[in-house]
């Protein structure tokens, strides 16, 4: 009996998970055309603007201008409506800052909001649903009246259901273990799913920590060379200076110009021997 329980106690787990991600994909959707009623919102809000600028008369522009803004209010609204829907479903809750918070925290990790005793955030900004949302309301209820029905309307199994038999103890035995192995199957590939998607987050995570070191010791590498070529190039310009240059430095400080002939006059001279002028 404790391998029956288990076993139900797992599809119905798996029925409810599965339930739940069908809705929020189903809200998901929902907030996806409304973010895209809201896009069209902004276009014709600035075409409006324009207009009225080219018209130069924005009053009517600005009562179209208007109008608009409250419709994207009020998809505002039903998009944190519908984000409420999604944080019940994942066991959240949706704080003011619009950041999912889990049910067991007192504050806001992101704005520091108090949330105990916070009402629900999908009671607290709750807004008209239209037409097709209350109609599929409807068929949700509807449905779920009616499994519940039929549950309920179905037979109470009978004791002799119970009765031990031998002859199938076996069979019902091996389907046991095969529903069983079916559901640890089911848990096990999701399992391996997420370690796969953990494991590939981190091989990114190192492939680009590779990449950036690689790249620093390559920029280190590059400027020891660099260094390395500039005090090589210090090293034989003080070491391989030319004779001649030297020579002709010399002779420059040996000698001066005369004041009028500009000729060569040896340093510490008084007069030409050129043309005879005095060397003041």
């Amino acid at each position: 009996m404790n391998i029956l329980q288990r076993l139900k106690d797992g599809a119905n787990r798996a029925t409810e998970r599965a339930q739940h991600a069908v809705e929020i994909n189903k809200v998901n959707s929902q907030i996806a055309e409304i973010e895209h009623q809201k896009t069209a919102y902004y276009t014709d809000m600035g075409k409006v603007f324009y207009e009225g600028y080219r018209s130069q008369d924005m009053s009517i522009a600005e009562k179209e201008m208007v109008s608009l803004a409250k419709s994207c209010d009020e998809l505002d609204e039903q998009i944190y409506s519908l984000r409420g829907r999604i944080a019940i479903l994942k066991n959240e809750r949706l704080c003011q800052c619009g950041r999912t918070v889990p049910l067991d925290v007192n504050f806001c990790p992101y704005c520091g909001s108090k949330q105990e005793g916070v009402k629900n955030s999908f009671q607290r900004r709750s807004v008209p649903l239209d037409k097709k949302e209350r109609d599929d309301q409807e068929d949700v209820k509807e449905k779920l009246y009616s499994e519940e029905a039929a549950t309920a309307q179905r037979p109470a199994p009978s004791e002799e259901s119970y009765a031990y038999e031998p002859e199938d103890d076996t069979s019902g035995r091996n389907q046991e273990e095969a529903e069983y192995e079916s559901f640890d199957t089911y848990d096990s590939y999701e399992h391996d799913s997420y370690r796969k998607e953990q494991e590939e987050a981190v091989r990114r995570q190192q492939d680009e920590q590779d990449r950036e070191r690689r790249h620093l010791e390559e920029l280190e590498r590059e400027r020891e060379r660099q260094l390395e070529l500039d005090r090589r190039i210090r090293f034989w310009q003080e070491n391989n200076q030319e004779p001649s240059a030297t020579a002709a430095e010399s002779t420059v400080r040996d000698t001066v110009k005369c004041q009028i002939c500009s000729a060569d006059l040896p340093k510490g001279s008084k007069w030409c021997p050129r043309c005879g002028a005095e060397q003041i």
